[in-house]
């Protein structure tokens, strides 16, 4: 009897320990109630949203109120049945994804929205600056309140983790998005002031030409920081920021009238100071997201802007030379075997062969040849162009040719120095065709580099390449000198060797 008796209590006692699995059928039908009710309210409150009044309060309205509520009362309980902790009811996970479910509808309700009324086309001109701000901070809201599950409670479960930074991403998106007519809209005073700023007097100090500008940043951010939350303003000044970058780019840029000396000079000292205004001695952007991509990309065609034509030719030398280390064999365009180094008083340069010519005639082959050219030409004034002979009907020629260039060595040990190879197609009734080209650092060749290989003979092939970038800096710069006559002839040269 006793054993009878001790064996119904064990019983008993395993199946109360498994007494949750009699709610489940429960618990899954007030988790569906529960995300059918939320999303019908967050619906309901965009459907009466209104303005919240008040003075000296960040711009929002009733429907992110009611919605942050909500998910406020949904984490309450998330909790209380021990959020995303392993071994807790299977409940929790299924109310965290509803949670995420009613930020995600509250922001497609909006985007929505937004949307039917031409927002993201117009910029938002149908919308003043507090109506953006008010948009802009309702989702900020939703997505601030949906952040409060992103915590330990969820550190040691992924897919939870996952789940909830997945829709905090997608909110952070929206709210970007939302905002884009913030700084569309401050692009013509900013482009005044610019202009204002870049054709001021030479007379007139830089710290005096930017006032206007920086009158006008200061009443615009001021505004945002007052109408926006905090990580939304930071949002905004980001884009401002980047506003003011575009600005001061194409003003850089820009054609026409003939520009005062101090033009590109006063725009740099500019930037520096836009960037130290944005930074607001650390109260505004990082330094290391006001020096972001665009401000180095703007910095560096400053540079390029001041400096003159024999520099940036120099410039564009050593960024052919790092594309060339780049560039792996066998490249596209072929490659070209050559044998170089310095002996008494020349630079001897022999052209043995080169393979896999790209084909540029229409019976699938090329008559190649190849140019020689020492430069840059301050330190090679003397020499001339070099050519070879015409191989005929063929894409792997052969040459076998030897050049000898009368040049001191102190010329070559220059880090400047280079030999630049072009390899072309001759035809007879047109212009020659380009097919590649190809370039030897000469202060690294044998009897100029004592640490060079040491067999002098020992022949190197190099990849054939062609160019690609049509917009690039320097070749913009340039071709914007238009009255100046060796800017002009490098940027004919050059039009002539894009791969097609």
């Amino acid at each position: 009897m006793l054993a009878y008796r001790f064996g119904f209590l064990l019983k008993a006692l395993t199946e109360l320990q498994l007494f949750y699995i009699w709610f489940e059928p429960l618990i899954d039908r007030w988790l569906a109630v529960t995300k059918t009710m939320a999303l019908q309210r967050v619906r309901a409150a965009v459907e009466l949203d209104r303005p919240v009044d008040g003075e000296h309060i960040v711009k929002h309205s009733t429907s992110s109120v009611d919605t942050a509520a909500c998910l406020y009362h949904m984490r309450l309980v998330w909790r209380s049945i021990g959020g995303a902790e392993e071994g807790t009811l299977g409940g929790s996970v299924r109310l965290l994804e509803a949670a995420c479910a009613t930020a995600l509808h509250y922001a497609d309700l909006v985007h929505g929205a937004l949307a039917d009324q031409g927002y993201y086309e117009n910029h938002g001109q149908n919308k003043s600056t507090e109506e953006i701000c008010t948009i802009v901070n309702n989702l900020e809201y939703v997505r601030r309140s949906l952040s409060e599950y992103d915590d330990e409670q969820i550190s040691n479960d992924e897919n939870s983790r996952q789940l909830v930074r997945g829709a905090l991403g997608t909110l952070e998106c929206r709210s970007i998005r939302a905002a884009v007519p913030l700084a569309v809209r401050a692009r013509p005073p900013l482009r005044k002031a610019v202009f204002h700023l870049a054709w001021s007097p030479d007379s007139l100090p830089t710290q005096q030409a930017i006032t206007p500008l920086l009158e006008y940043l200061d009443q615009h951010l001021s505004s945002l920081n007052t109408w926006l939350l905090p990580r939304a303003f930071t949002r905004a000044l980001a884009a401002c920021w980047n506003a003011v970058l575009k600005e001061v780019s194409n003003q850089a840029d820009s054609g026409g009238a003939e520009k005062p000396r101090v033009y590109h000079h006063r725009l740099k000292e500019a930037l520096d100071l836009l960037a130290e205004f944005i930074h607001a001695e650390g109260k505004g952007l990082p330094m290391t997201e006001v020096h972001n991509a665009e401000w180095k990309r703007l910095e560096q065609r400053m540079q390029y802007h001041q400096a003159p034509t024999e520099e940036l030719l120099e410039i564009w030398l050593e960024d052919r030379l790092t594309d060339q280390g780049r560039t792996p064999l066998p490249s596209p365009y072929g490659s070209i075997l050559i044998r170089v180094y310095f002996n008494h008083d020349s630079l001897c340069v022999e052209i043995l062969s080169a393979r896999d010519v790209i084909p540029l005639d229409p019976n699938g082959l090329s008559d190649p040849f190849v140019v020689l050219e020492l430069l840059p030409k301050r330190l090679f004034p003397k020499t001339h162009e070099q050519t070879t002979n015409v191989q005929k009907k063929t894409l792997n020629p052969v040459w076998d040719e030897c050049f000898e260039f009368a040049v001191s060595l102190e010329a070559c040990r220059s880090p400047q120095a280079t030999l630049a190879l072009s390899v072309w197609d001759r035809d007879v009734l047109t212009a020659d065709d380009f097919a590649g080209e190809a370039f030897v650092p000469i202060s690294r060749v044998p009897g100029v580099n004592s640490h060079a290989p040491p067999d002098p003979l020992r022949p190197i092939e190099l990849p054939l390449m062609q160019l690609h970038d049509r917009g690039h800096p320097i070749l913009q710069i340039l071709e914007s000198r238009n009255t100046d006559k060796m800017a002009i002839d490098f940027v004919k040269k050059q039009k002539l060797r894009f791969a097609e």
